[in-house]
């Protein structure tokens, strides 16, 4: 293992925020502070901002979810966890290849426009690094998080009138279908009624 990035040595955060079209600048790309050949443990902070004429708040989540499954994807790079809870590790066989935090920038901008394409417009991706930056933009993330968690809390399983299930976690449980409800949680713990809903609206032939 060449890095590591891990929440419980320094902060890390993956945050999506939706902005208006003339907001950002699409395929920006902003790495601040160092890279994986100056430091082997990092702070980390992934910021994403999209922006679309069909975009909406619920789908912020849903594209936070995917960054576990899109890092995974790159050789000699395994991701865990979510929000501010992540750990991620970069092989020496990786790093020696040329991988470094603009390619995790690059690898988030194209799967987004790729996949989201029917509501994303506009992304640009930062990267922050630096501990300092990291942790406040850390303190940011988590008053969004703690908005879409009270907005989930107000809700009970008798004020809606669908449920959903999920199967995300099929890859390695082949049988495996969790049903979501407002106040029953995905048991992998990444996915509330609020994100399966957003989820079936993106792709109905999906997996929630």
């Amino acid at each position: 293992m060449h890095n590591e990035i891990w929440s419980a040595k320094n902060p890390t955060a993956e945050l999506v925020v939706m902005r208006e079209l003339n907001e950002i600048e699409d395929h920006k790309i902003t790495i601040v502070g160092p890279d994986f050949d100056q430091a082997k443990d990092l702070a980390l902070a992934t910021y994403v901002e999209v922006a679309g004429k069909k975009m909406q708040v619920d789908f912020e989540s849903v594209i936070e979810r995917k960054f576990h499954a899109w890092f995974n994807y790159m050789e000699g790079v395994m991701h865990t966890g979510q929000r501010n809870q992540v750990r991620i590790r970069v092989s020496n066989a990786a790093y020696d290849a040329g991988l470094r935090l603009k390619d995790f920038a690059e690898v988030l901008y194209v799967m987004i426009m790729d996949e989201f394409d029917a509501v994303v417009d506009k992304c640009q991706v930062t990267i922050v690094v630096n501990p300092e930056k990291n942790a406040a933009l850390r303190a940011a993330a988590n008053e969004v998080f703690d908005k879409r968690d009270a907005r989930l809390a107000s809700m009970t399983d008798e004020s809606v009138d669908q449920y959903y299930t999920c199967i995300m976690c099929q890859a390695f449980s082949p049988s495996h279908v969790c049903i979501v409800t407002p106040e029953r949680l995905g048991l992998c713990g990444a996915v509330s009624w609020l994100d399966a809903k957003a989820t079936k609206e993106l792709d109905p032939a999906g997996p929630c």
